[in-house]
């Protein structure tokens, strides 16, 4: 047996770098297609500045299409902060090799600061009103198009994140990527994606993100009706000293319901906001969740019918920052299995990845618990992660 035959790699740190390495898997997918967004008509692209070091702006959208079939649905992956698709290509693998209709890996212009900083500078507003008022306009920029950010400024006169010019937001980007399959696949079915003026067709997309991305697609599933969410560590939004009775954009009805799965790591510094975001949406009638359920090791199925953790330690080949932050999706922080050829296993790819990325459906979850008892339980920690500090250069 393979998983028998393999030797589990001990983990340790390494030094921090700018970037993560890319394509760990990408040779491995089955019709894999990579797609620069300026190749669909995507114009006016910049490079995006994070903590001084500079990201493409136009680096590839990942596109797998596993068979001929008619296109009438696809999961798209949103990646966080400094990110894009080719860092996550075995979590793109395992999803599309779950999955008989599409995957995209989405290549966007994410907000230039991370989910912690943000979060930061949103607290530095004069007023509470103001705060949630920022945590709310920082999606809107993302997925729409804006200046919120870049007419916000810190004490030293530096913008929250950068203008995000409406052509490179989420939204635009996966229109113009969603018309050119259709000119490149005639007759499939692309076109019952996306309307007549370009906007995606939301309730024929199911999104999964990691990071910043996770909390686009909670806010997604809030403020449109989306086919199903996948959140992997996020959302990590959060008002900063408010007042516990604070409302913000998480705690109002969602007009997607029962259609989400989440996963993180247990020891991530941001884990337990992410498990009180996911009892704040239980409680806004978004979700049915109990509590967060442990994978063990990932070497046996899951029901990710409740948010899941893992404590699994990081894979020893990563140079993120935020180690346990990455190790749910980027190639080089996953934890892997290794023979002594050199061949891995990535050890969510079995169980983990496949349950979030098929049971975000109330129909194959059936979930009959009551919101009150999910937020409650939902809000529970495995471990005690409070007062540590974040490592990840890039703000997560």
């Amino acid at each position: 047996m393979f998983l028998k035959t393999a030797a589990l790699v001990l983990l340790s740190s390494l030094a921090i770098r700018a970037d993560n390495t890319p394509n760990l898997c990408s040779d491995d997918i089955t019709n894999l297609q990579r797609i620069a967004p300026s190749e669909t008509g995507v114009t006016n692209i910049s490079n995006i500045t994070v903590g001084g070091e500079s990201y493409s702006g136009d680096a590839d959208h990942f596109v797998m299409i596993p068979n001929d079939n008619m296109v009438d649905k696809v999961m798209v992956y949103i990646p966080g902060t400094t990110d894009r698709p080719e860092l996550s290509s075995c979590l793109l693998k395992s999803v599309s090799e779950t999955l008989d209709y599409p995957t995209i890996g989405i290549s966007y212009a994410y907000l230039s600061s991370g989910d912690k900083f943000r979060n930061g500078k949103c607290a530095s507003l004069p007023n509470i009103d103001e705060q949630v008022e920022c945590l709310d306009e920082q999606h809107v920029d993302a997925i729409d198009g804006g200046d919120y950010g870049a007419t916000h400024f810190k004490d030293d006169g530096s913008a929250f994140w950068v203008e995000i010019p409406p052509e490179n937001a989420l939204t635009a980007r996966l229109g113009k990527l969603l018309e050119y399959l259709d000119e490149k696949n005639p007759g499939m079915g692309w076109n019952n994606l996306y309307s007549s003026k370009g906007e995606p067709k939301w309730s024929r997309i199911a999104f999964m993100g990691h990071s910043q991305g996770a909390g686009h697609v909670a806010y997604l599933g809030k403020t449109r009706k989306i086919l199903g969410g996948v959140m992997i560590s996020g959302p990590q939004d959060e008002c900063i000293d408010c007042p516990a009775d604070t409302k913000t954009w998480i705690d109002e009805p969602f007009m997607t319901r029962n259609a989400y799965t989440a996963f993180a790591s247990g020891d991530e510094p941001l884990y337990n906001l992410q498990t009180e975001n996911w009892g704040r949406m239980t409680t806004a009638g978004a979700v049915n969740w109990g509590e967060p359920t442990s994978i063990d090791f990932g070497l046996d199925p899951v029901n990710a019918c409740d948010p899941l953790f893992t404590n699994v330690k990081f894979g020893n080949t990563s140079t993120c920052g935020g180690k346990e932050h990455c190790s749910t999706a980027i190639d080089d922080s996953i934890p892997f299995l290794e023979k002594t050829d050199g061949e891995k296993f990535y050890l969510y790819e079995k169980h983990v990845w496949p349950s979030i990325t098929t049971q975000y459906s109330s129909e194959a979850c059936g979930k009959k618990e009551s919101a009150k008892k999910g937020a409650k339980k939902a809000s529970k920690s495995p471990k005690s992660v409070r007062g540590k500090r974040s490592l990840h250069p890039k703000g997560f």
